[in-house]
């Protein structure tokens, strides 16, 4: 077996009377709840300090380590536990990271019955349950922070809202959208005699680069031309017949013939 890591996240499927009981505990003590499963669980199995292997049951067992702040360092299996920890790799280790490390085991009939248990926990559906899930410390953590800090932008951002005001931030917006539609403009005798190109339309329209053009535009999802047409009422055609050169004409007036 390796070792575990610490960031391991374990789930149990529980009756709902033990849910309920769980949270019980973890409202009186104000703990949350995979606190509570993990000291039930270890003050409800045998357990014994690293240092006092000895005293450990010569049978087939599977055994975890874990620290007084129920840190877990190890699972294993053994054939016979004690005989197993009398030789253990990492029993210097154990004894490093804290003098207090214990060993709690789940003593099994046979050596049979662990590969049975391990045969059956590998069968186990591998769907994720949608009820009773239990999340690690580290995990509830990281998403109280993560929901403090979506709480606190909301916060400022609805504030921001109601200091301007909603109505009014609403005409604000609405006035900074460009134009859609005819608008009214006024064409000079040349501009309907002769044409006018794209960039001298614009401008009467509030466009005085090509950039601003073509970003309001793209706020209607439409090309350039077809924008300008849209609100000038004129027609984009070229110049001459062959010609890549364009201009907006009047809908009743024909471009220049070659």
């Amino acid at each position: 077996m390796t070792e575990t890591s610490k960031n391991t996240a374990v789930t149990f499927r529980c009756p709902s009377e033990v849910i309920d009981s769980i949270d019980k505990q973890a409202k009186t003590t104000k703990q949350n709840r995979t606190d509570v499963l993990v000291d039930l669980i270890l003050g409800s199995i045998p357990n014994v300090k690293v240092i006092e292997r000895s005293k450990l049951p010569p049978s087939p067992a599977i055994y975890i380590v874990f620290t007084p702040d129920k840190k877990l360092l190890y699972i294993g299996q053994a054939d016979n536990l004690q005989k197993r920890w009398n030789s253990h790799h990492k029993y210097q280790h154990f004894i490093e990271t804290d003098l207090d490390c214990r060993i709690g085991y789940f003593t099994l009939n046979s050596v049979e019955n662990i590969n049975e248990l391990i045969e059956e926990f590998q069968a186990e559906s591998e769907s994720t349950p949608t009820e009773n899930i239990l999340v690690t410390t580290g995990q509830l953590n990281e998403l109280r922070q993560e929901l403090y800090a979506l709480k606190r932008q909301f916060d400022i951002t609805f504030s921001s809202l109601s200091a301007i005001g909603l109505e009014n931030l609403i005409s604000r917006l609405e006035t900074l959208k460009p134009p859609k539609g005819k608008q009214d403009w006024t064409p000079t005798p040349e501009d309907r005699r002769e044409g006018i190109v794209r960039s001298n339309l614009g401008k009467h329209f509030g466009f005085n680069t090509t950039t601003d053009l073509e970003n309001a535009a793209s706020f209607y999802n439409k090309e350039p031309d077809q924008y300008l047409e849209e609100l000038s009422g004129w027609q984009c055609k070229p110049i001459e017949q062959g010609s890549h050169r364009t201009r907006f004409y009047p809908p009743s007036t024909a471009q220049n013939k070659p």
